[in-house]
């Protein structure tokens, strides 16, 4: 995640940051906001850390100051006159440049005119990944309670620098390398990136399911993964189906289309204990352009790929390579990842959350009508389409880079995708390619 990050500021001074946006039915209390942040702040100076390397051994680590002294987690209030204004300033609040470096969070508290409100938080994805910030956000609620002690005392502080157990991580190493290798022989279908230095704000495209269409697709995905709860295969497809629908030429061609989609590695009784830092692996799910562009043929692609790398263990190799390719310096990180694939990485990210950090719906006493995210998207493709769920419904969440993708596209990809999560007109549109 430091590459990552690194790589960002080098290329658009901004960094690997993400906004979560929870709307609420109602305004909370500013000043027992602003103190619940203060008191989290105090017990945890975590969250004022910053990357270090020990030169004994190379391995990057998280330095915790002893005390955060005078720092304080920012908190910005602003009215807005309706919700486009609301959206605006919470869209200008994660493309901010030139963010303070060891800043890892950041809010910002919209209140609008009707009396409704939203709480934005821009977070730093080398200190929380998006489970992590959600339940940052659940932390405040409770620090208001007076059970911060409680689970802040349930926070793992410390880890090992993890250089051990060579054998296994070296074998994780040629694991993923073969892996990557075998996907690099056919080139990725692939949006044009801007030139670096000239990279301009990052736009972001919305769609919601409901309860019932929730569950409807949940019910496909079972279906079309053998009766299994298994939800990314099945979505995975869909995105292809959308980004081949909204770009059939697209500005790099190939002969595949690739995804690379998140795999969490925490389980759901770590939650608090691993809090801080990213608990993600990765797998690089593959299409090829001879599948037809049919939902039952994708979702066999998808899912053949996603069986395929689970049962390499490709997850789980991967965090054991990146435990030790991690005391490389990490602008080699980054090159290697990259000429791996002729700079093309994949056609585009893709983050599917069955489950939340936030489970309740509160937020200070004030009911909560929806959560979901908005990650930048500044790594080659310059797309990212993130899947969230909240209240029993999946939020569809679609970031391009200005100049990458254009508004009208942006939409007929989104409105391609619900449709095909839906099954609403794809199946006509299946059947007519049929005959």
């Amino acid at each position: 995640m430091a590459g990552l990050h690194y790589h960002a500021r080098q290329t658009s001074h901004t960094g690997s940051y993400s906004l979560v946006v929870m709307e609420l039915n109602g305004l909370p209390d500013a000043a027992v906001f602003r103190d619940a942040l203060n008191q989290i702040s105090a017990r945890l100076p975590m969250v004022h850390g910053w990357t270090k390397r020990d030169f004994r051994n190379l391995a990057p680590y998280w330095h915790i100051p002893k005390s955060p002294g005078r720092a304080n987690i920012p908190l910005t209030i602003v009215d807005a006159s309706d919700d486009a204004t609301a959206d605006r300033l919470l869209s200008d609040h994660v493309n901010a440049t030139n963010r303070p470096d060891r800043e890892h969070l950041n809010f910002l508290f919209v209140r609008i005119a009707d009396g409704t409100s939203r709480i934005g938080v821009v977070f730093d994805h080398r200190m929380l990944d998006a489970i992590g910030a959600e339940t940052f956000l659940r932390l405040i609620d409770l620090t208001v309670s007076g059970q911060l002690e409680e689970y802040a005392s349930k926070v793992k502080q410390e880890e090992p620098p993890h250089l051990d157990v060579w054998e296994k991580q070296f074998a994780g190493g040629k694991t993923v390398f073969r892996r990557m290798k075998m996907i690099g022989q056919r080139d990725v279908c692939a949006m044009a990136m801007p030139p670096a230095g000239r990279f301009g704000r990052v736009h972001f495209a919305h769609e919601h399911l409901t309860t019932a269409e929730t569950t409807h697709f949940l019910e496909t995905a079972s279906e079309e993964c053998g009766g299994m709860p298994i939800v990314l295969p099945s979505a995975a497809a869909r995105a292809v189906y959308a980004m081949r629908a909204a770009v059939p030429n697209p500005p790099l061609p190939g002969t595949q289309h690739t995804l690379f989609t998140t795999a969490s590695m925490r389980t759901n009784d770590q939650q608090w204990e691993q809090l801080f830092f990213n608990h993600f692996s990765f797998l690089l799910l593959t299409v090829g352009t001879e599948v037809p562009q049919s939902l039952p043929d994708l979702a066999t692609a998808t899912r053949d790929s996603f069986f395929d790398q689970m049962k390499e263990q490709i997850p789980q190799s991967l965090a054991d390579a990146a435990a030790l390719s991690r005391v490389s310096p990490r602008w080699l990180n980054q090159r290697f990842n990259y000429s791996m694939f002729k700079g093309r990485v994949c056609s585009l990210y893709f983050a599917c959350l069955r489950d939340g950090g936030y489970k309740t719906d509160t937020f200070l006493g004030v009911p909560i009508a929806n959560l979901y995210h908005k990650p930048l998207a500044f790594g080659p493709p310059g797309l990212n389409l993130c899947m969230t769920t909240f209240g029993g419904r999946f939020n569809l969440v679609l970031s391009y880079l200005e100049g990458v993708m254009n508004d009208t596209t942006a939409a007929t990809l989104m409105r391609t995708f619900k449709a095909a999560l839906l099954r609403q007109d794809v199946e006509r549109h299946d059947a007519k390619n049929a005959k």
